[in-house]
């Protein structure tokens, strides 16, 4: 009996759910990436590192670590190994050929974490040469698969071969895998902030020293690679924050969700967290609000899981046993609640609302963004990451009986027979400050006062709906949705 199959049999009681899964979270690329196999770009020194590999069955030799790093954007998942390796050889060309007889690196993932035995598999030699297959239970093609649009560099790419040498040191490989391929089984693609995935990261291969190691652990009594009950688990981040992610007029996103998850969520929420949380995120008898106009210690989709999944130490927040897919509903539906108009997809064309801003609404005349217009209103620079969708339809569109304080219309006749309208800025009883519809700001006294009269209405006009088409107005409230600074997000 070989030594591997003897502590097979010594340990066969012991699954492979006796090893913690490894873990990780995928964050989004801050910078283009070229494939190149350089992984100088900031996306990479920006990214954590999955951590060490198991030497899962181990017998003599030198164990050599392999660094990976994971990124993805709307389009591609990106991979990066920096192979660890003293002695170095490949000699395998041909496509689909049998790769892992040289030193090679695999990816093995499963879109769909509820059925893991379906997954897909990327080898790679040091010379570039890779095999792939197609372990989904709808696949009905050959052995071997082949996806679409992937792009990937190795340190040798392209050689004849690959011979062992006394400079050896390391390798690398980087690559792009377009999620198309995974349209069939993957909840989202792209994925969503928030997904999970399985997949397992291998290392193989080698005349010398041969390698056989894995980023999450495979237990006795499975034998090799192809084991996706010990696969790893891996979370679809936001933005890192040291890279913003822009949108629509240059702003931030501060949170991206689904709408849809966050309909389920709500139901999800009020069903399990009430007892303490109040219904539909409001104060509870013995927790706060999740939804109140209030910084949070808690509030990026990662940090959010955390406190759900385990809970707040210190606290009386427990953890909740609710599946992950639950547990990511439950945050888009607190993402919701939270939300500004910046945060969300909104229907309409930005660009034509920035010119029915300045034109056919007039809002300029009495309204400044970034500098450009009047001032006789608030300065709206930011008014899409300070409001929510609801309350920007509602200013547009809802009579305001009292104006806002700053902002009282005032008709004031001077002594000297002058008429000055426009809006009071500051009243005391011996003088006052008027912004008038001239741009200027007047400072009055008491007694260079003939007649004064107040009106409560505010100025700001409550028929946008009316005087603009169905279309225009949808334009308008995307461009004030989209008008924000840029802001850290995860």
């Amino acid at each position: 009996m070989s030594k591997r199959m003897a502590l097979a049999a010594m340990f066969g009681a012991w699954t492979c759910s006796a090893q913690p899964f490894a873990q990780y979270t995928i964050q989004r690329a801050q910078s283009p990436i070229v494939i190149d196999a350089k992984l100088d770009e900031p996306a990479w020194a920006a990214a954590p590192a999955a951590g060490d590999f198991h030497f899962n069955w181990f017998q003599s030799g030198d164990k050599e670590q392999t660094i990976v790093k994971m990124v993805w954007d709307d389009d591609n998942l990106y991979v990066s190994y920096y192979v660890r390796d003293k002695h170095i050889s490949a000699y395998e060309k041909q496509r689909h050929g049998p790769v892992s007889k040289d030193d090679c690196v695999e990816i093995f993932l499963s879109p769909n974490p509820a059925k893991i035995r379906n997954y897909y598999t990327f080898e790679i030699n040091a010379i570039g040469t890779m095999l792939n297959r197609n372990k989904a239970d709808w696949w009905t093609g050959p052995p071997t698969w082949e996806p679409d649009g992937v792009e990937y560099k190795t340190t040798y790419h392209g050689a004849a071969k690959k011979d062992e040498s006394p400079d050896d040191d390391h390798w690398i490989v980087e690559m792009a895998i377009p999620f198309r391929n995974f349209s069939r089984d993957a909840a989202h693609t792209p994925p969503r902030e928030g997904d999970e995935w399985r997949l397992n990261l291998n290392r193989i291969g080698g005349k010398t020293n041969r390698q056989l190691s894995s980023w999450s652990p495979i237990a006795p009594p499975s034998t090799g690679f192809h084991s996706p009950e010990a696969f790893g688990i891996v979370r679809f981040a936001g933005e890192a924050a040291s890279a913003p992610q822009r949108g629509r007029g240059g702003f931030t996103r501060r949170q991206r969700f689904n709408q849809a998850d966050a309909k389920d969520g709500r139901e999800i929420y009020n069903r399990s967290c009430t007892q303490c949380h109040g219904l539909d995120g409001n104060p509870g008898d013995r927790a706060p609000a999740l939804g109140a106009a209030r910084r949070y210690l808690r509030s990026t989709t990662p940090e959010l899981f955390d406190a759900i999944k385990n809970g707040i130490r210190g606290t009386l927040m427990p953890g909740s046993p609710l599946p992950a897919a639950d547990v990511n509903k439950m945050i888009a539906y607190i993402h919701s609640l939270r939300a500004t108009a910046a945060d969300l997809d909104v229907p309409g064309d930005p660009v034509r609302g920035e010119r029915i801003f300045s034109g056919k609404g007039a809002c300029s005349n009495c309204h400044m963004v970034r500098g450009r217009g009047g001032l006789l209103g608030p300065d709206l620079s930011h008014i899409g990451g300070e409001r929510s969708l609801a309350a920007l339809k509602e200013a547009l569109t809802v009579s305001k009986p009292v104006a806002p304080r700053g902002y009282q219309p005032v008709r004031i006749v001077t002594t000297k027979g002058e008429t000055i309208e426009g809006v009071v800025k500051n009243d005391h009883n011996f003088s006052k400050q008027v912004l008038g519809k001239d741009g200027k700001l007047h400072l009055l006294t008491k007694e260079m006062i003939r007649d004064i009269r107040y009106d409560t209405k505010s100025l700001m006009p409550d028929d946008f709906n009316k005087k603009l088409s169905p279309t225009e107005f949808q334009d308008l409230l995307a461009y004030l949705s989209s008008l924000a600074r840029s802001r850290r997000t995860q």
